[in-house]
């Protein structure tokens, strides 16, 4: 598809080149070759940096090493990664509700589970926490993305071999009490495909408990309508931290009633936006 991006680009700058030709000089010409020249080098910058990581990815990343902690270089290019490919696949990400994460404490954040956008626009969008992800044991294969993930303390959750999901919820603890990097978790464990939310994995929030830390409830909306409207259609992507569980609540309850009140505080804002939305599509 980025192919199909750049050709355009190319064609639209052949056309440009040929509509400048046919000026006698003057302010339009100087203009016209001042902006292929500034695509020429946005463009190849990026493709530039792209291939750098790869590069770099491959020569100097084992992910047989384990990592003790998130890679502060590693996480700041995360962020960049995370910037370019919003602005490329014309995603607008707005966020509410940043006042109310923690500011003196690490905690865990929770939030539903729609797109593969997720993780990534919440770390374009929430560029001064320092979060680091727990995500299926697949993804950190995939290539080069699987190594960068690791680097930056991404950790896998087998929920089907239960002594390996006991030793990520050790590792994000370990996370939280040293100051690492507060923890990402989305509770359903897979995409929901639907417009209900799947039931959140009570186990999920044994990170909290152990670590004795808030949760942090996040909403997030329209990530899985970017995969449809790219390249053509801008998306708009909502972000909404709804609330937070303090520490004490945590503690003093059953994972299972965490789970139940994180959730109900997240699909009551999704239903109140559905609402609105609903009676705008009426007006």
């Amino acid at each position: 598809m980025l192919l199909r991006i750049f050709a355009a680009i190319g064609a639209a700058g052949s056309v440009l080149h040929t509509l400048i030709a046919g000026q006698a000089g003057g302010a339009l010409k100087v203009t016209g070759v001042m902006l292929l020249r500034f695509l020429e080098y946005f463009f190849g910058a990026h493709i530039a940096y792209a291939l750098i990581m790869l590069i770099s990815t491959e020569l100097f990343i084992n992910k047989n090493k384990p990592q003790e902690k998130p890679s502060k270089f590693w996480l700041w290019h995360l962020h960049a990664v995370a910037d370019l490919l919003c602005f490329y696949a014309r995603a607008d990400v707005s966020i509410t509700g940043t006042e109310l994460i923690p500011k003196d404490t690490r905690y865990l954040m929770v939030a539903n589970h729609r797109s593969l956008a997720d993780p990534v626009v919440m770390v374009h969008r929430m560029p001064k926490e320092e979060l680091t992800f727990i995500s299926k044991p697949g993804n950190l294969k995939i290539p080069i993305i699987g190594k960068v993930m690791h680097k930056c303390g991404c950790l896998p959750l087998d929920r089907e071999n239960n002594r390996e999901a006991l030793k990520t919820v050790k590792a994000a603890t370990e996370y939280i009490d040293k100051d690492y990097a507060s923890v990402v978790i989305y509770p359903e464990g897979t995409r929901s495909k639907q417009e209900d939310m799947l039931p959140f994995h009570a186990g999920s929030f044994k990170i909290a408990q152990r670590a004795n830390v808030p949760v942090v409830c996040v909403a997030l909306r329209n990530t899985d309508r970017v995969i449809h409207n790219f390249p053509l259609k801008k998306t708009n992507i909502y972000i909404d931290v709804v609330g937070v569980i303090d520490a004490e609540y945590v503690k003093e309850h059953k994972t299972k009633e965490t789970a139940q009140l994180a959730q109900t505080m997240i699909e009551e804002k999704l239903d109140a936006e559905k609402k609105k939305e609903d009676a705008a599509a009426k007006c």
